[in-house]
């Protein structure tokens, strides 16, 4: 990027840097963190971190074969009938069909969408039996389009603007080619394309929006069982913006379609370690403790959704497959997350939310609005930002002064920990300064010899509400304080009872034993803390199981971690999805972070996303057939 603005700031801060290397203190912070890291190097976290470097989980043991049975039986389909989808339906009409159609939309042909929508529009006013003046322009820019047969994708690649935005979102050797142009010509895309614009305006004589979804419905649901990784795209992109049930059913769709690729594919095979075999365990924990629940078909319900988005773990891992896809997605996670956070800082700004629902106004007046953007809640909003935002610090880092995506990366954080702090969730702050802590610790511990100019600059930058915030922690004046720890306590009585077995999974469980155990007659739907929720619901084998998760997921980003040089973008995504998890673990303390599907589902893809490293970065000795 030559931008004169850009090459002064990196000049100016490369100027800096030097100046400051040349410098006394320099010289003394430097011996300080040699002797702090020289510790640190033998402490005793250290020393376990090392020490354990086991590739996955052993296929040869009782419960690895157990759990590795649906994937066995998936194997075993796939040897005795692969042949038979590669000769009988791949090559079937419907699917040379649908690759057509994908084909053709991908890329954005002239032609199949102008006849689409002439035929959409005279469907349309078929069917409505009025003529339109909507059906009338889309007639009429539908005649225009169909005179041309041009790909409106072959534009975008030598376009300089489109090159500046894949410049910023570092996507520089993106190429938009990626149809097959061959299936851009012949008479079967033009009847398909007549055929989808008959369906489409007849729908939209019904309901205008629903109608219009449908040629793009049919597009996503094709490809995603075209191409599986997509549906991890849409997925991880999506989460945050779409309702739960559009999220399961994007879920779900994509888990089918990569079943059927791995059946149809005889070179597949399926990967499975030590994460997964934990996640297996998990949910089979979850099924007994539902099934002999005070409230067994709600119970049974919520296990559901906790199977479509832990079980995506098992699809993320399968699906990606190459390091482009899986840096590509950690950007597509980035931006979807700066998304959210934009329109959360909009909120504030424009004063966008008018709810004080979680504020107590007598102790904070100043404090009068927190945001919650497309979550709906401050603190699931700050649960699903903490998530993001060390993925979105390794982007800020590993780009030079003079690329653009450095800077386009580094606003992309500042917003999303703006819309962190205008959360005013003091669970999430404290779960982010963790994960600060450790990853700071890990990537360059020098900085902390910065600590002093920080700590005499915070209180000329930091608001008032925001200190008056973290010095209420524990302070059971405040209303949310003292809730929750009404709330604890009653669990707490719950959990002599029923630590062995749990209740049972969900609300409806819940609420049929706290009310005999809660403390002041307060009303909760579940703990406000993601560990006393589980051992409530699922007995202590339930937490055990959780817990010995994140350990051995903690490990494999270790592993990760110490293969190759800390600046490199493996190492550096391994230790951010770390902490992020980590800090995400620490705000669990002070709220059922589960509550929320798509947070959970963001949570668990984030550990997919994570593994997925782990096996492309440091693949195992042997891959599970």
């Amino acid at each position: 990027m030559n931008s004169l603005i850009i090459s002064s700031l990196a000049a100016f801060f490369k100027a800096f840097g030097r100046c400051f290397k040349n410098s006394g203190i320099y010289a003394l912070l430097m011996k300080i963190y040699n002797g702090i890291s020289s510790s640190w190097k033998n402490s005793v976290i250290m020393n376990k971190l090392r020490r354990n470097n086991a590739d996955g989980a052993s296929t040869e043991s009782k419960s690895s074969k157990v759990c590795f049975l649906p994937f066995t039986l998936l194997t075993a389909v796939k040897n005795k009938a692969s042949d038979f989808f590669e000769k009988n339906i791949s090559q079937s009409f419907i699917c040379v069909w649908a690759k057509t159609y994908i084909q053709n939309f991908m890329a954005l042909n002239t032609r199949f969408f102008g006849i689409m929508l002439i035929s959409m529009a005279l469907s349309y006013c078929a069917s409505s039996r009025h003529l339109s003046k909507i059906a009338l322009i889309a007639g009429a820019l539908g005649a225009i389009m169909c005179i041309f047969n041009y790909n409106v994708m072959s534009f975008l690649n030598p376009s300089k603007f489109v090159g500046i935005i894949k410049g910023m979102a570092g996507f520089k050797n993106l190429d938009f080619e990626f149809y097959d142009e061959a299936q851009t010509h012949g008479v079967l895309r033009l009847v398909l394309a007549l055929t989808g614009g008959i369906v489409t305006g007849t729908a939209m004589s019904v309901s205008m929006l629903y109608g219009a979804v449908i040629p793009f419905a049919i597009f996503g649901l094709v490809l995603v069982m075209y191409a599986p990784v997509t549906g991890v795209y849409a997925a991880v992109f999506a989460a945050p913006f779409v309702p739960t049930m559009v999220l399961a059913g994007l879920c779900i769709w994509t888990a089918l379609s990569m079943v059927i690729k791995s059946v149809k594919e005889r070179n597949f095979k399926w990967r499975f370690d030590g994460v997964g075999l934990c996640m297996v365990l998990f949910l089979i924990v979850l099924l007994i403790s539902s099934l002999a629940s005070f409230a067994r078909m709600g119970s049974l319900k919520v296990w559901a959704m906790y199977l479509v988005f832990v079980g995506f773990y098992f699809v993320v891992i399968n699906t990606v497959k190459t390091k482009e896809q899986l840096y590509g997605l950690f950007k597509l996670l980035v931006i979807s997350g700066a998304l959210v956070a934009l329109y959360g800082v909009m909120q504030y700004v424009f004063g966008w939310t008018t709810s004080n629902a979680w504020i107590d106004e007598e102790m904070f007046e100043d404090a009068t609005m927190r945001v919650y953007s497309t979550l709906g809640n401050p603190n699931v909003l700050g649960e699903y930002l903490l998530l993001i935002l060390p993925v979105a610090a390794v982007y800020m880092l590993k780009y030079k002064w003079k690329e653009l995506s450095k800077w386009t990366y580094g606003a992309m954080f500042l917003v999303l920990a703006l819309c962190l702090v205008l959360t005013q969730s003091r669970g999430c702050w404290i779960g982010f300064m963790v994960s600060v802590v450790i990853f700071v610790t890990f990537y360059e511990g020098k900085w902390w010899g910065l600590i002093p100019i920080v700590l005499c600059i915070l209180p000329f930058v930091v608001p008032q509400t925001i200190v008056d915030r973290l010095m209420s922690v524990g302070n059971m004046e405040d209303t949310s304080t003292s809730y929750r720890v009404y709330i604890w306590m009653g669990t707490l009585g719950m959990m002599k009872h029923y630590w062995f077995g749990g209740i049972g999974m969900g609300e409806a469980a819940f609420a049929q034993v706290y009310p005999f155990f809660s403390y002041n007659a307060i009303i909760a739907p579940h703990s406000h803390n993601l560990f006393l929720q589980l051992l409530v619901e699922a007995g202590i084998s339930g937490l055990g199981v959780f817990l010995i998760m994140q350990i051995v997921f903690a490990k494999k980003m270790s592993i990760v971690y110490r293969s190759a040089d800390k600046k490199s973008e493996n190492s550096m995504l391994a230790l951010a999805l770390a902490s992020g998890v980590i800090g995400f673990l620490v705000q669990s303390m002070f709220d059922y972070t589960f509550y929320n599907y798509r947070v959970m589902a963001v949570f668990f893809m984030v550990m997919g996303l994570g593994m997925a490293l782990r096996h492309i970065a440091v693949p195992y000795r042997r891959e599970t057939e």
